[in-house]
């Protein structure tokens, strides 16, 4: 870009001497040229004047053409006519074009990591990273996406360092791999192959690594995701040297009565057991199980056979379970694989078969009733403190919409989206008392009538739902390296059923849960509410007695 410096020449002839008088922008200068100076002098003076260097000044206007460094200067002035216009053109110092400093790069020249990083700091909305089949992998695909949603995990495993050489072992290399999986999927915007990751989950776990006509065959997601969590309880180390990670997140205490139904004598046989993952039974064809509530009831009472010390022979034994205490992340697996037998009438062979019927299952799991005697007393306090901060929230939403409404002509404030993780963020230093509440926040799916065919997806909560921006629950959808948003409605309604009925849709198969909890007043200690609620209870009886 050049600069146009427009002159405008009123001569004042002297003996010895001419005034030019110059405008350049809004400003005016008055040049004096004397008997005998160069051309290169003038160019001095407007450098001087207007900053621009001597090498860029090209001007227009003066008699015979382009002033020339050998032209006579005085002779070019004197045959100007009064209020003729001199032309100056040329870019002054410090305006010159400049080289940016950050080279110009489009969005189809970015790398897929560089993509990410990029939209993160932007905070663009998109996809998630998906995962590549390598050969009916999908079970594996959609166990790794619903694991990568509990931050815990991400952390602990972002945290691992792996052993030197000689004390490496197949759980710390699966573990590593897992880590490396965990930090590929946040840092691209493309799809990863998880190539070392499946390698190292068929060399830890043969099975996994079998092959039929060629191919690998399908495989069970549930005994992948209790694959690796055996194998990351092995490797993660938790808050005491005796403990480890995946049982502070997924363990629970079940604890068990064992009663001979046949002998009245014999006491009961009380034990306590270590969990990570809580079955939901289906039910039979003539009584089938409805809810999750109910699946999940069944499968903690059993009948078995065994013998007895007593009577000296076998009997009937009834088992009765109930939670001792809640672990952060609760998985429930959906018992739909049962093996029929071969019928050689019908001329077919042994089969791991589907269960399709449906069993309902929302947002939320409530398994107070599944809790012992002593955990639903510390459940209650937690409770009523729930309900007390739902009935100050609502309270608040409701002064705030008739607020909205006496200032409707305002305008109305910015909506900001949270990630569904982020949403309930706890002040540090209050306790938290536990609920009895869980918020469904993954889900491993199958789709097929066998469980050595079909597809596995996952399912993770992305945003929930304000009532404002977002009318319904934000899911994404991970079917291997294809990943999209979709809502809660899209996931539970006709055409995909997730809580089952329908043998060719993806049906639930693994949900996974996070616990939801309450602040403590502070100072209170567990059990204090209950306390001062049987304090007026007591001083009336006192009083009645007396």
């Amino acid at each position: 870009a050049h600069f146009l410096l427009q002159i405008r020449i009123e001569i004042t002839c002297a003996a010895n001497m001419a005034t030019i008088k110059l405008k350049w922008n809004k400003e005016e200068f008055e040049v004096t040229i004397e008997e005998g100076s160069s051309v290169e002098v003038f160019k001095t003076q407007v450098w001087t004047l207007t900053s621009v260097p001597v090498e860029r000044q090209k001007y227009l206007g003066f008699p015979g053409g382009m002033l020339k460094d050998t032209d006579d200067l005085m002779e070019k002035v004197k045959k100007l006519k009064p209020g003729a216009k001199i032309q100056l053109m040329g870019t002054p110092e410090g305006k010159e074009l400049k080289v940016p400093q950050e080279k110009t790069v489009f969005e189809e020249d970015l790398t897929p990591e560089e993509k990410a990083r990029i939209y993160k700091e932007k905070k663009v909305e998109i996809p998630p990273a998906g995962m590549k089949n390598l050969g009916n992998t999908c079970y594996m695909n959609a166990t790794i996406q619903c694991l990568h949603k509990i931050k815990d995990l991400k952390v602990a495993l972002d945290t691992y360092q792996q052993p030197a050489a000689e004390g490496r072992d197949i759980d710390s290399v699966l573990t590593s791999q897992l880590r490396t999986t965990n930090s590929q999927l946040l840092s691209t915007t493309d799809s990863i192959v998880p190539m070392q990751l499946v390698m190292a989950l068929r060399q830890r776990f043969p099975r996994f690594g079998e092959m039929q006509n060629g191919a690998y065959m399908q495989q069970d997601a549930d005994e992948c995701l209790r694959g690796l969590l055996t194998t990351m309880a092995a490797t993660l180390k938790g808050s005491s040297e005796s403990s480890n990670k995946i049982d502070e997140l997924f363990g629970y205490t079940l604890n068990s009565s064992l009663k001979c139904l046949e002998c009245d004598e014999e006491p009961p046989q009380e034990s306590a057991e270590l969990n990570r993952v809580l079955i939901c039974h289906l039910g039979t064809q003539t009584e089938p199980v409805s809810h999750i509530a109910q699946g999940v009831q069944l499968s903690l009472k059993e009948h078995i056979e065994k013998n007895s010390p007593v009577l000296g022979r076998n009997a009937q034994y009834e088992k009765t379970s109930s939670l001792g205490s809640l672990p952060s992340y609760m998985v429930v697996q959906f018992a739909r694989f049962g093996y029929k037998g071969a019928n050689d009438w019908a001329g077919t062979s042994a089969a791991k078969v589907k269960l399709t019927r449906k069993c309902a299952f929302s947002h939320t799991f409530d398994v107070f009733d599944l809790a012992s005697p002593d955990l639903k007393k510390k459940l209650s306090v937690g409770r009523v403190k729930k309900k007390e901060a739902e009935d100050r929230d609502l309270e608040k939403a409701k002064a705030a919409l008739d607020k909205s409404k006496s200032s409707s002509s305002s305008a109305p404030a910015d909506v900001e989206m949270k990630d569904a993780e982020d949403v309930d963020m706890k002040p540090a230093g209050l306790e938290e008392l536990d609920t009895g509440y869980y918020e469904l926040i993954a889900i491993v799916s199958h789709k097929g009538r066998t469980a050595d065919g079909g597809h596995y997806v996952g399912w993770t909560k992305n945003k929930k739902a304000d009532g404002k921006e977002l009318k319904d629950d934000q899911w994404v959808l991970f079917d291997d390296d294809e990943v999209q948003f979709v809502n809660w409605k899209d996931m539970t309604g006709i055409g995909t059923d997730l809580c089952g009925g329908k043998a060719d849709t993806q049906i639930a198969y693994i949900n996974i849960y996070k616990k939801v909890t309450v602040l403590a007043d502070p100072g209170q200690t567990l059990g204090s509410a209950d306390e001062k609620k049987e304090e007026p209870e007591k001083k009336e009886e006192e009083k009645t007695a007396a």
